[in-house]
């Protein structure tokens, strides 16, 4: 009996990696939804002297404007967040970049959550969310 009982463990194990294998598979690759937005380029590094955050993004022709909105969080007691800095920026310039250093509440592991909006002239809306964790 014990010799089935692992066996069917096992068996279930497999099969709910193999699920989670191919959904993050199926995930990869270029978003068919953004009709404005060629891509995006995020970077967050958390230093001593603060969150630095690095936004690129590649428009169409028929873009607009791009709005981003940055939410800054620090981990405490392994499973919550507290929100620590935000910052929005807006641009009209094709092809452009969002810079900027905010401050940060101590050492630990801090969640940067991006949002970048970018609106084409039809008034339709890409967005693309973006998580990048670091600890200093």
């Amino acid at each position: 009996m014990r010799k089935i009982t692992k066996a069917l463990v096992a068996l279930f194990l497999a099969a709910i990696t193999c699920m989670t294998s191919v959904t993050a598979l199926a995930s990869e690759g270029p978003d068919p939804r953004l009709s404005h937005t060629d891509s995006g380029a995020f970077s967050f590094a958390a230093t001593a002297d603060g969150g630095y955050i690095d936004v690129t993004y590649y428009t169409y022709d028929s873009f607009v404007r791009a709005d981003l909105t940055v939410k800054i969080e620090k981990r405490f007691l392994f499973f919550w967040w507290n929100e620590v800095n935000t910052w929005s920026a807006s641009s009209t310039e094709e092809n452009g970049q969002f810079v900027n250093c905010l401050a940060l509440d101590g050492s630990g592991t801090y969640r940067a959550s991006f949002t970048l909006t970018v609106t084409g002239n039809d008034g339709t809306v890409d967005t693309i969310p973006h998580v990048i964790e670091d600890s200093y």
